[in-house]
């Protein structure tokens, strides 16, 4: 059932609400408190294209549209709003000077942007502000001064502004480390993805920001780690994107990063298939693999799992994966080149034995006989408890009735042979569930009378 959010936005002309993304909404003019969803951004669109972005559990106040000064000291039109506690981003139209002009006003003081980007943060009695671009007027105690690109500035009330603090650097990525961005797995499983970033120098933590879209408009999870590696496990539904962004012991909080996709590639299962402890796919005869989502990957063969000890020849990957009749194992490499990261599918061909005995080897005429049928798998990747085998007896061309007991893996019986007049085999052939011979094994019986002659 999809949440209801109570959003006091009146203002709004038109709102969308989806479940697990950004709320964005539109106004001509917008007034009245407004508070962000405590696990959504809020992303508001102003009449005249400036951008404003809460976080979630922002809280403000909009005081309606008026006159600011503007960049070349005389006024402009522009969206006033006061920042009662929480976090947002404003995003400025590109224009001519004097054009625009936003108002953000503090506990702190006041912020007057005129073009660029700027980040402001309001938690106590602390106010910092980040102007990654652009130009803006800082108010404190009566008195304002400006500030332009790269400018990082900690505010308390009744002391004066202090602009000398450095923006934390935009997150670059580390492809090496942490957990894969590229998983493939079985279509209903739940896998972990994750990203990894180099440190940013005096970085205290960092926010990172999960979307469904390379635009980062439909943002479904926020968090903050002090790690520079994030991982989760994914919901199904396709692939996501990340961005993430420093944030400096002064609470300064830098840009994002460029987005980084986060790609998991489905796989369905073949019918009477096994996927091992290993990964591997084990085939039934005359099966293959599919693969979903797979566009602009590449593939490469080996014999081998873990990393190729040669070059590997790279070409397009096709969208079936199948196994060679004449190749029992094949190492399947995938990678992205947009991501720079590689994972791997393993193909394996059912190698289900079976070993018989038959006890004892030279029985006397009217003994009886000791049958142990072992089900085993070279390989391990099969439970040979759980695997559906058939045991034939022949007493040379006829079929006789064995009376079976499993146990496990284990088959035993005893059988007293009938009487014969001639000397016979008896033949214990195992098979499994398609058909084909997995074990072998006899004894001959003697006849039991004597040459008359």
């Amino acid at each position: 059932m999809q949440r209801t959010f109570i959003v006091q936005l009146a203002f709004l002309a038109a709102v969308t609400l989806t479940s697990g993304s950004t709320l964005a909404a539109k106004t001509a003019d917008p007034s009245g408190d407004v508070t962000a969803p405590a696990d959504r951004v809020l992303a508001v669109t102003l009449s005249d294209g400036v951008i404003v972005t809460f976080e979630p559990g922002a809280h403000g106040r909009w005081l309606g549209r008026g006159k600011l000064p503007s960049e070349t000291n005389s006024w402009a039109q522009g969206g006033h709003l006061v920042l009662l506690d929480g976090e947002l981003d404003v995003r400025m139209p590109d224009g001519p000077k004097g054009k625009y002009a936003f108002l953000v006003q503090t506990k702190a003081g006041t912020l007057t942007d005129w073009r660029g980007k700027l980040h402001v943060a309001v938690h106590a009695d602390k106010t910092t502000a980040a102007i990654y671009q652009g130009a803006l007027v800082v108010g404190s105690n009566g008195q304002g001064f400006p500030v332009y690109d790269g400018a990082g500035i900690l505010m308390r009330k009744g002391v004066d502004p202090d602009k000398s603090r450095g923006i934390p650097g935009a997150p670059v990525w580390d492809a090496a480390r942490g957990v894969s961005s590229l998983v493939v797995e079985p279509t209903g499983s739940h896998g972990t993805v994750g990203i990894s970033w180099k440190p940013v120098a005096n970085a205290g933590g960092y926010r990172v920001a999960i979307a469904h879209d390379a635009a980062m408009a439909g943002v479904m999870e926020i968090a903050t780690t002090s790690d520079t590696t994030y991982s989760m496990v994914e919901r199904g539904g396709g692939g996501y994107w990340a961005q993430v962004r420093a944030v400096s012991a002064d609470g300064i909080v830098g840009e994002w990063s460029a987005p980084r996709s986060l790609r998991v590639v489905h796989y369905e299962v073949p019918p009477d298939a096994v996927v091992a402890r290993d990964g591997t796919i084990v085939l039934a005869p005359s099966t293959s693999v599919h693969l979903a989502d797979a566009d602009g990957m590449e593939m490469a063969y080996s014999t081998t799992a873990g990393p190729s000890p040669v070059p590997l020849y790279w070409s397009p990957l096709s969208s079936t994966l199948r196994l060679p009749e004449d190749t029992n194992f094949r190492v399947i490499h995938l990678r992205d080149p947009a991501l720079g990261q590689e994972t791997a599918v393993m193909l394996a061909r059912r190698s289900l034995k079976v070993d018989i005995q038959v006890n004892p080897r030279d029985p006397p005429p009217g003994a009886t006989l000791d049958i142990r049928a072992v089900v085993w798998d070279p390989t391990k990747r099969l439970d040979p408890a759980s695997e559906k085998v058939t045991m034939e007896a022949t007493l040379d061309l006829r079929p006789i009735n064995v009376p079976w007991v499993q146990q496990g893996a284990v088959w035993s019986a005893k059988l007293t042979p009938p009487q014969v007049f001639k000397p016979s085999v008896i033949r214990i052939v195992a098979r499994d569930t398609y058909g084909a011979e997995i074990g072998r094994g006899f004894v001959e019986i003697s006849t039991g009378f004597q040459d008359s002659r």
